[in-house]
């Protein structure tokens, strides 16, 4: 009898266990969960951390790229307001992405003066980012426990246009210029109903009439030469 309990106390510990790893016990609202992980680190919440990275994409694109969508382009408008600190979050920060930033520092990755990094998830990252220079100045600064976001900015904006196409650099992204600098505003009086901006069309420049594409009036004779 008496093993028996304990079996069924290991069996109860595992479980649990298992269920943090895979799940913030502190979050639940989850509208990403039915896409396709991106995040795959080992012993960290990786469905917290696909959550906040689908979310902080919805929010971006929505704002930046509500007509065509193209995540790429909302990426590199992101990131050269938020590099250079001309982006204002509490226009297009949604309300599900606020309250992942909470969740993300209850989780450890988030500290209270911007990213944890001494969390094992800023090790995963810089293992599985993509080869090439961002990855390898990353890793750098990162081995030599030298990471912060004015150090790795600089590399950072000489590659702006590849960071969609790497989810784990773009993981960091998320972790560093959306999520922990969300935690810096107060969103008390933020309408989160406020309709999605959209981009002025580009005025067409005026065609100046000349030989080629000047107006024929067909009811004219021609002039005599």
């Amino acid at each position: 009898m008496k093993n028996s309990t304990i079996k069924l106390l290991l069996v109860i510990l595992i479980f649990n266990f298992s269920s943090c790893k895979q799940g913030n016990g502190t979050f639940s609202d989850y509208q990403f969960a039915e896409e396709t992980p991106l995040i795959n680190c080992e012993d960290a919440d990786n469905k917290l951390l696909n959550e906040a990275l689908y979310s902080f994409e919805n929010d971006i694109i929505s704002y930046f790229e509500v007509q065509e969508q193209n995540t790429n382009r909302a990426y590199r408008t992101f990131l050269t307001q938020a590099v250079n600190k001309k982006t204002d979050l509490s226009k297009y920060t949604s309300k599900h992405s606020v309250a992942l930033a909470a969740a993300l520092k209850n989780a450890g990755f988030i500290g209270d003066n911007g990213v944890n990094y001494n969390n094992p998830i800023i090790t995963c990252l810089a293992d599985k980012m993509k080869k090439g220079d961002l990855a390898t100045t990353f890793n750098a600064l990162v081995s030599t426990n030298s990471m912060r976001r004015d150090l790795y900015a600089p590399a950072l904006r000489t590659k702006i246009s590849t960071v969609s196409a790497d989810k784990y650099l773009s993981m960091y992204v998320a972790l560093e210029y959306f999520y922990a600098d969300i935690l810096k505003i107060d969103f008390t009086n933020v309408d989160f109903n406020r309709p999605n901006y959209i981009k002025p069309k580009p005025t067409q420049p005026a065609i100046k009439a000349d030989l080629n594409n000047a107006k024929v009036d067909f009811n004219k004779r021609p002039r005599k030469q």
